[in-house]
């Protein structure tokens, strides 16, 4: 007789008909299962700056890693007549940033407007604790604890960047969305505080919530930026994947009853072959 798998509840059982049989955990057959399956054989390659993908279903989420540099940015004038909008101007100012994490999810091969940002002084090194562990920035567009997220940053305009195809362009794009726009104060307005306010109010460093000095130390030593004492996010990058396969309605990581595995089965069903009524 065949070997037989029979699923029931959260167990497999598997026999062979002559008595011998063992079973196991649905979770950790199914991990089984991945641990010696093919992975890596995507259409596209690795985009660069890329730390981890995590896909699941219609559903994929980069973590992105920038490295420190001392950069351009557009920053809301002193004296703009408007705090944000077409009517606001931008100052450009030349400053530094550490290593810049983010999170860019995406469903269906579209950008999720979910897109968050963090800093850290050193490179990641884990997916948990100290070495994933992640932290506030001090950046005017983006947004503490805004709709759903911890430091979202707004992507609506996403649109007008350049895109080349596929999910190198796509996180291009959000890259470059990030540096190019003008950083304003339309967090403060629309979403109640950014991540600049918030530092401030935090009392971080002096040296980062004045944008003259943090120009002007910037100028004078870019590295000084990797010495700053940034504010705990309070969770590290697995958290931050965790909490975004849950916003999207992904409770387990793997299949862990029969329930959670009917979809996927049902998904690559084909009919079942008829059998022959015994009377």
């Amino acid at each position: 007789m065949p070997e037989q798998i029979i699923v029931e509840g959260r167990t497999a059982r598997l026999t062979n008909g002559d008595g011998a049989a063992c079973e196991a955990d649905i979770g950790a057959w199914v991990r089984q299962i991945n641990r010696f399956s093919v992975a890596g054989l995507t259409e596209e390659p690795i985009p660069d700056n890329v730390k981890w993908i995590v896909p699941c279903g219609s559903t994929e989420i980069f973590i992105v890693e920038l490295k420190p540099e001392l950069r351009r940015m557009l920053w809301l004038s002193k004296d703009s007549p408007a705090p944000y909008g077409p009517e606001a101007t931008a100052t450009e100012r030349r400053l530094a940033t550490p290593y810049v994490v983010l999170k860019i999810p995406f469903r269906r091969g579209r950008v999720v407007p979910r897109v968050e940002v963090f800093y850290r002084n050193e490179p990641l090194s884990r997916i948990d604790g100290p070495g994933g562990a992640l932290y506030w920035s001090n950046l005017l567009n983006v947004s503490p604890n805004a709709h759903g997220c911890t430091a979202w940053f707004c992507t609506q305009y996403l649109a007008t960047e350049a895109m080349s195809p596929g999910r190198a362009g796509a996180l291009s794009a959000v890259v470059n969305h990030l540096w190019g726009g003008h950083f304003n104060r339309s967090s403060e307005f629309h979403e109640g505080q950014s991540a600049f306010g918030k530092a401030g109010l935090d009392g971080v460093d002096p040296r980062v919530t004045d944008v003259d000095r943090w120009e002007a130390e910037s100028i004078q030593d870019p590295r000084f930026i990797l010495s700053v004492p940034w504010r705990p996010a309070d969770l590290d990058v697995r958290k931050l994947i965790e909490l975004e396969l849950c916003a999207n309605n992904i409770a387990a990581l793997v299949p862990g009853s029969a329930a959670e595995l009917a979809n996927p089965l049902m998904r690559a069903a084909r009919p079942a072959a008829a059998t022959e009524d015994p009377a």
